[in-house]
């Protein structure tokens, strides 16, 4: 409010809180007669109908739950992704414009460092859009396990945290001058930090509408404000 940044959340936020409507209304459509149809096509359906057991019945029904949940984080993974990469010049020039306010700076638009923001931001998004695809996989089978697989879940969201986290942060890495590697190596050893900042980025969004439209952008001053202390610590 002091540096009436909340202007710079209002239209990219309304377009943001929409496609999560929208996106998570999809989802909610089509993932329900996904799994319907992999039971029906596996005969697991079938065959649990036979045994006629109550116990394996409730196996099944908690492994579908947590298979539906796991993927709405799959499928909000890929969201979260595809917007990180197509704001991507707007997460820049706003950064951009943090970064200046926190040195007490007067904001002056620099092409050649915006670009390579830019693009760093959209490489990396991608680079972790396949990581964690290659991780989900896995989780994905585990999770339909009896008991061992309702757990899974809880490493879903943390692996889910840690990579928005770290999306954000790298902003900030970016601008104090830290290539990618030295970030990837000090977000590796500092977990908690893009933990911490997806989980808030998660938490948000159960407030409708207002926590939808802010939650991207507080996660990235939320982001500045931990890399100006690795600053300031160095």
């Amino acid at each position: 409010m002091q540096h009436r940044m909340w202007r710079w959340m209002i239209v990219p936020g309304i377009v943001y809180a929409v496609l999560f409507v929208v996106g998570m209304d999809y989802f909610s459509q089509t993932s329900s007669f996904f799994i319907e149809w992999i039971i029906l096509k596996t005969g697991l359906k079938s065959w649990v109908d036979s045994l006629s057991s109550d116990l394996l019945g409730f196996f099944i029904t908690m492994g579908s739950f947590w298979l539906w949940f796991t993927l709405l984080l799959f499928y909000f993974a890929l969201f979260k992704f595809i917007f990180l990469i197509l704001f991507s010049p707007f997460f820049s020039y706003l950064h951009l414009h943090i970064a200046a306010i926190q040195r007490n700076e007067v904001f002056t638009f620099n092409w050649k460092e915006y670009r390579k923001l830019v693009f760093r931001a959209i490489q990396l998004s991608v680079t972790n859009m396949l990581w964690q695809t290659v991780y989900l996989i896995p989780i994905i089978l585990v999770c339909t396990l009896p008991i061992i697989g309702w757990f899974t879940p809880i490493f879903t969201i943390l692996m889910e945290c840690y990579f928005f986290g770290y999306a954000m942060l790298d902003y900030g890495l970016a601008t104090e001058n830290k290539n990618r590697m030295v970030a990837a190596t000090y977000v590796s050893h500092h977990k908690g930090l893009p933990i911490a900042n997806g989980l808030v980025f998660y938490i948000l969004h159960l407030i409708p509408i207002v926590g939808w439209m802010t939650a991207p952008f507080y996660a990235l001053i939320a982001a500045h404000l931990n890399t100006q202390e690795i600053k300031d610590n160095a």
